[in-house]
């Protein structure tokens, strides 16, 4: 790794950036949270971009899995912090930079408060879960700090802009829930989609090679006591004399038998041709559905076909070249892709079982999306069934994002991503003023999101998209709804004193839903539960899987009948902070010195909005207790 020679003479853009009404990137304080796949790139193109000051927060350790693409890593790093190494390689490649390391959780670790958060001029997200990236979302929102969100999925990516009050933030669009779970009857019986030959050949995995002992490990074959196969007396006795010798026999108790004479094909037409038929005998299933057609090995050596999508064969594919990984295979391809992979992993396993018979060690193997034998055996085995039913096959690039619950990660996405969003930052920094106080943007005018999309179908591979305003019904950045930081010790702070002590008494609502504003909208409690519930009432926060950083939306209704509760219509946010510095169970601190404000303001925006509706509306703004360092008084 070579050095950079920092008396080398800065670019002309340099030069510009230090007359312009912005930020230079020597001038500026970056903070990265994650230091992953996207990371590593982002704090090679920062430190190359001469970006001087960065903080990066990670909670990984280094992993044999993340040497191919995050490349500041090596293998004697492995189970090293990830921020420790990745500050430590960017060193070396810029001595006189300033890069510090965080390791630990942004969620839940008290270190990265409102305070931390506000050192920097600009934060970047190169995390890939959604949870972490929502907290953040939040505490750059309380801060009103500039985000960029980055991320990549397979050949795909974005660096997206979040200004508060003025573009979308992370919360205002709704997120997509994954199905993680699927009915057993159709995984063993019914699949009309990939992902369900997809679990199936997992199930498959597990009963040749895995844990016998795991209840998860559902048997695969075919059940006649499916709640669809209900059948009167008369038509079970038709489908008993359709069976013509066709019976079930469990592949789990199989196996066990011919594990010993191993044979390949006769596992082949087991699966693919005596348990096929014997579904078929379950006419009510294919009342409405293709019924799938059973696949003998011989027959399907010869064939060629391949089944893309919607239909297509494999002469009317794209023109796009594709990667090995990424092509569909034909049949025939899929039957020696099984027969090889289930060679192999039977290997394996016998190994396993000698090594399990002299040692502690397990007895069966765990499948592993990174390996290729389990790979290419779930990819096989998933397509073959899905070509029986008439499903569109699955790449086995799409099988590993779909069996592996993520993304599989691209190196050369990530650079691309990472490469954009340095630009990115650099536009923003631009339109920040000098002042070190001021993070407020100059102009917008000329910002972007930036999306990478391999579908040529939406134009240019790289595209710039205009900027959204925020979504006004989003709980996170609507400005109806005012934040006020709570901190209070999670492990005694109990359900009884944040509604009764804290919203009730202190903030003056008068029976408030409280929800979690994480996206699941849990109520918390409800207004409309008429006794409460004392067990409920007498747990802690984090008995409820509440953490540092959990934002609570309590929500009063409106009732015109009496000024009163015109008053007490508001949302109010309250951001929950742990600390483990206070030990009285009752005891909290708002910490902002904004909040009376924030709630005057509510107050009067609702006065003014329904002055009209109302006469002689009188508001009499109650009293806040600001309590600080243990030392109460009344603000008024």
């Amino acid at each position: 790794m070579v050095a950079i020679n920092d008396s080398s003479p800065i670019t002309n853009e340099s030069n510009q950036s230090d007359t312009s009404i912005g930020k230079s990137p020597e001038q500026s304080s970056v903070l990265v949270v994650g230091a992953g796949g996207i990371g590593c790139e982002l704090l090679k193109s920062l430190a190359l971009c001469r970006f001087r000051s960065i903080g990066v927060i990670d909670l990984d350790t280094i992993e044999v899995s993340n040497l191919n693409r995050q490349f500041l890593f090596r293998r004697e790093h492995v189970g090293q912090a990830k921020a420790t190494v990745a500050c430590d390689s960017i060193r070396r490649l810029c001595p006189s930079i300033q890069i510090e390391p965080f390791h630990g959780d942004v969620i839940t670790d008290p270190r990265f408060d409102i305070s931390f958060y506000k050192q920097y001029d600009l934060v970047i997200n190169a995390l890939d879960n959604v949870q972490a990236r929502q907290h953040v979302n939040r505490m750059c929102l309380l801060c009103s700090k500039p985000l960029i969100d980055s991320g990549s999925t397979g050949y795909n990516g974005q660096a997206t802009l979040i200004f508060k009050g003025r573009t979308q933030c992370y919360d205002c669009i709704e997120k997509p829930k994954q199905q993680r779970t699927y009915a057993v009857c159709t995984i063993r019986n019914t699949p009309s989609q990939p992902i369900h030959c997809i679990v199936w050949a997992k199930f498959l995995y597990n009963q040749f090679f895995g844990d016998n002992d795991d209840p998860n490990n559902e048997d695969v074959t075919p059940d006649a006591d499916d709640p669809e196969n209900d059948a009167n007396p008369q038509q079970q006795q038709q489908q008993q004399q359709q069976e013509n010798g066709h019976h079930r026999i469990s592949t789990r108790d199989w196996i066990q038998g011919e594990m010993d004479e191993f044979q390949p094909i006769r596992v082949f037409n087991k699966l693919f041709y005596d348990d096929i038929n014997y579904l078929t005998t379950m006419k009510n299933l294919w009342e409405k559905r293709r019924q799938p057609i059973a696949l003998q090995y011989e027959q399907a050596c010869q064939i060629q076909e391949k089944i893309i999508a919607n239909g297509q064969t494999n002469h009317e594919q794209s023109v796009m070249p594709k990667l090995n990984d990424q092509r569909i295979q034909s049949i025939r391809e899929y039957v020696q892709m099984f027969i090889d992979s289930l060679h192999e992993l039977k290997q394996r396993s016998d190994k396993q079982r000698q090594i399990a018979s002299t040692s502690k060690e397990a007895t069966f193997l765990v499948w592993d999306k990174n390996d290729d034998a389990d790979l290419r055996f779930v990819t096989a085995s998933a397509n073959l069934r899905a070509y029986i039913f008439g499903i569109n096959l699955t790449s086995k690039f799409d099988v590993k994002s779909m069996a592996g619950n993520i993304i599989p990660a691209v190196a050369t996405t990530n650079a691309i991503v990472a490469g954009i969003t340095v630009l990115q930052a650099r536009k923003i920094l631009s339109s920040l003023p000098r002042s070190s106080t001021d993070h407020t943007l100059t102009s917008i005018k000329h910002l972007t999101n930036v999306f990478i999309s391999t579908d040529r179908k939406t134009g240019a591979i790289i595209q710039s998209i205009p900027l959204e305003e925020p979504n006004s019904s989003c709980i996170q950045c609507s400005d109806l709804e005012q934040p006020v930081r709570v901190r209070i010790n999670m492990s005694l702070f109990t359900l009884y004193s944040l509604y009764e002590r804290l919203i009730r008494k202190h903030l003056k609502m008068n029976k408030p839903d409280v929800i979690i504003a994480d996206g699941s909208g849990r109520i918390l409690i409800s207004a409309d539960d008429d006794e409460e519930d004392e067990n409920m009432m007498v747990k802690t926060l984090d008995q409820f899987k509440l953490m540092n950083g959990t934002i609570l939306l309590c929500e009063e209704e409106y009732d015109d009948k009496t000024n009163e509760a015109l008053i007490q219509h508001m949302k109010i946010k309250l951001m929950l902070e742990h600390t483990d510095t206070i030990t009285d169970k009752d005891e909290y601190i708002i910490v902002d010195d904004q909040v009376i404000g924030e709630i005057k303001q509510v107050k009067q925006s609702i006065k003014r909005k329904y002055m009209e509706e109302v006469d002689d509306v009188s508001i009499e703004y109650f009293p806040v207790k600001r309590i600080m360092d243990k030392c109460n008084y009344l603000v008024e």
